[in-house]
C-alpha cells in the first residue's frame, strides 16, 4: 500500500537520486520531466508547493509536487513521478489517486490540473484512464505542456 511522506533530512538524497529512466540519472531535466532535484529546490524557492516522498511501505519508489499553480491559477500536480526500477506495476494510478485524495483535503479543491509533455504517451494513458480531460490549452515549460483537468464532486 503506498503512502507519502515529507522530505526531509533523511530521506532527501535518496529522493534526489530517483529517475525516470536509467539513461535520465543526474540530469536536471529528464526527457519528459523535470528531476527531482529541481523540482526540490523549485519548492524552497516558491512557497505554494508541497512536496513528498512516495512510499510502498518502507520502500521509496518515486516522488510528487502538487499544490497552487499562480500560472494556472489553479491546484496542480506540478511533479508525478515513479522510479523506472519501480514502473509498470500499477504504482502510479495508486500514486495519483493518493495525492488526489490529498489535495482534496488539504485544499478542499474541486479541481484539479496537470501538466505534462505531448510526447509521453504513457502519462497521458494514465490520466485519460484516471478521468483527467485534455482542456485543449498547453502551458509553457521545458516545452508546450499540455493541461488536463480533473473535476472532483464535493
Amino acid at each position: 500500500m503506498l503512502n507519502v511522506d515529507d522530505i526531509n533530512k533523511e530521506n532527501w538524497i535518496d529522493v534526489i537520486l530517483l529517475c525516470s529512466g536509467e539513461d535520465q540519472k543526474n540530469k536536471i531535466f529528464e526527457e519528459m520531466i523535470g528531476s527531482n532535484c529541481l523540482s526540490i529546490a523549485q519548492a524552497s524557492m516558491e512557497d505554494n508547493w508541497t512536496i513528498k516522498a512516495i512510499y510502498n511501505e518502507d520502500t521509496l519508489i518515486g516522488f510528487t509536487m502538487y499544490g497552487y499553480s499562480s500560472e494556472l491559477k489553479a491546484y496542480e500536480i506540478c511533479r508525478l513521478m515513479i522510479d523506472y526500477h519501480f514502473q509498470g506495476k500499477g504504482f502510479g494510478k495508486e500514486a495519483l489517486e493518493l495525492i488526489v485524495l490529498e489535495m482534496q483535503k488539504e485544499y478542499e479543491c474541486t479541481e484539479i490540473f496537470i501538466c505534462f509533455e505531448p510526447c509521453n504517451i504513457r502519462a497521458k494513458n494514465l490520466y485519460e484512464n484516471f478521468g483527467f480531460i485534455n482542456t485543449g490549452k498547453t502551458i509553457k515549460g521545458n516545452v508546450d505542456e499540455i493541461i488536463f483537468s480533473l473535476k472532483l464532486s464535493s
